[in-house]
């Protein structure tokens, strides 16, 4: 059994193909596994729905939320610290344990092959590099023992997802996806008849997701709930839990219809002290709200459509979670009209995509065409004589090349008797031939030392060869005129 993980910032979810079926791995009914931890000395590690049940009240401090967007951060309850990666590991061991126990109730092999991850759009090589190695954490060390196959752009998983349903040759479609933490867009086509039966023609991401509509409604209640009880509450975590809770409630209810339409009014309900406030709230002041998040996705979205001509693009595809909201399907039609908006099974279809996908990670078919969703170059000086430190960039791979690519650079020494020429190979998002750089501002993921038998005079050239494969390869070779050569390669988690 191949799994495909959607590894959310709010929620997690696993699904497989099985038999020409594809199957979501959770019992009947439920949402999905809430991406939450809790650490207590008493309970040990709760995740999800146990962790959320017992974060209440004072024991709220013990709870954590959207690691996914803290991968860099630690955390501590009860005197016990835990790094970011051992609480995505203990997320997705549930993830795991939840497959593997849906799978045997569903008659269906149990025993995992490998999993495919879907990441943001733009989720950097390091960030995925955390997630495979959070994945791979050893069961002795409380972690999944998952094997990765690989990582799949969370709209292209989708893509997959509903082609699978509706397939049409050379159809061109959309994806807006308004998850947890971000806002991924992108545009996949789908041809049957072409050797790689989908094509990611762009793809783009916001960091803006659901949690930023909670944090406005959350805001909006404290400021209503210290009125009505003249209490400063925002810096207790107790109450902040509590409020939370509601905003995010509050924000489910609006997107629940009543008959034919929409709810419009709802009262969020917060317990202090021992007595339940009310705060009444209104999709007219929920919206207002929140216009200026939904207008930022809105731009981000014009912008992909704008880069790869609009007429082109059948339907806009909306998925994630936070599509449900009544103003993101209303925000879209009133920017886009006489586009097709269509919402597809948000909670599901990115575990669905990526489970389709985890069927092909062999090496063996092209199944889906991709561009580099980052440049990649290397640092050298502009002009060592007038300032050492004038650096820049040079791009060989720029952010949207169609993969797979090979391309090269000249190169020279900058003074006389180097023996070495370093190049250091730095991942960025400025999709131009050479940009400004700052020697040190970011680590490089990879550097290629090409040596020389003996010092050389300055201007001695060498020539930088890189290739980026479609399943995420990226290989350097440098080499001089004189048969000098080395490479280096690097897989960049894709």
């Amino acid at each position: 059994m191949k799994l495909g993980i959607d590894f959310g910032t709010s929620f997690s979810l696993p699904a497989t193909s099985y038999l020409g079926q594809n199957v979501v791995l959770l019992p009947g009914g439920r949402y999905g596994i809430p991406s939450v931890f809790y650490y207590s000395e008493w309970d040990g590690v709760l995740i999800g729905e146990e962790a959320e049940e017992a974060g209440q009240g004072s024991d709220a401090k013990n709870l954590k939320r959207e690691i996914k967007l803290e991968l860099n951060s630690t955390f501590t309850a009860d005197g016990k610290t835990f790094t970011a990666k051992q609480i995505v590991g203990h997320i997705l061991n549930s993830v795991k344990q939840n497959a593997i126990e849906t799978a045997k109730t569903k008659l269906i092999d149990d025993h995992l092959d490998g999993v495919v991850i879907s990441v943001p759009a733009a989720f950097e090589h390091n960030e995925k590099a955390f997630i495979r190695e959070a994945a791979e954490i050893p069961i002795a060390q409380g972690g999944p023992q998952l094997k990765v196959l690989g990582f799949i752009k969370e709209p292209v998983a989708a893509a997959l997802a509903y082609f699978n349903t509706s397939l049409a040759d050379k159809t061109r479609i959309l994806v807006y996806d308004l998850g947890g933490g971000t806002c991924d867009i992108a545009i996949v086509e789908a041809n049957s008849a072409s050797k790689e039966k989908y094509t990611v023609v762009d793809s783009d991401m916001l960091r803006i997701g659901g949690k930023n509509w909670d944090a406005k409604l959350e805001t909006y209640i404290i400021h209503e709930l210290e009125k009505q009880t003249g209490l400063s509450i925002s810096g207790n975590p107790g109450y902040k839990e509590k409020i939370k809770r509601a905003a995010i409630s509050a924000k489910h209810s609006f997107s629940e219809k009543v008959g034919n339409n929409y709810r419009d009014r709802v009262r969020a309900r917060v317990e202090v002290n021992g007595r339940t406030y009310q705060i009444p709230l209104t999709k007219a002041i929920f919206d207002e709200l929140t216009l200026d998040l939904l207008n930022k996705t809105i731009d981000v979205t014009k912008k992909v459509l704008e880069r790869n001509n609009a007429n082109g693009i059948d339907r806009i595809i909306c998925v994630g979670g936070s599509s449900n909201m009544p103003q993101v399907q209303e925000g879209l039609k009133r920017a886009f009209p006489g586009k097709s908006i269509q919402v597809f099974e948000p909670e599901k279809a990115i575990a669905v995509g990526a489970a389709i996908y985890a069927q092909f990670c062999d090496g063996k078919d092209t199944f889906l065409s991709d561009i580099a969703a980052f440049s990649y170059g290397t640092d050298c000086c502009r002009d060592y004589d007038k300032d050492p430190d004038d650096m820049i960039v040079v791009n060989l791979i720029k952010r949207g090349d169609r993969l797979p690519i090979t391309q090269d650079q000249g190169f020279s020494t900058t003074r006389d008797g180097q023996t070495k020429m370093y190049f250091d190979i730095i991942e960025n998002s400025n999709a131009v031939s050479e940009y400004d750089y700052e020697r040190g501002s970011v680590s490089p993921i990879m550097r290629v030392v090409l040596e020389f038998p003996k010092p050389m005079p300055k201007g001695t050239s060498a020539r930088l060869h890189m290739t980026l494969t479609t399943d995420g390869i990226i290989e350097v070779t440098a080499d001089d005129k004189n048969g000098h050569t080395i490479t280096a390669k690097k897989q960049l988690n894709f």
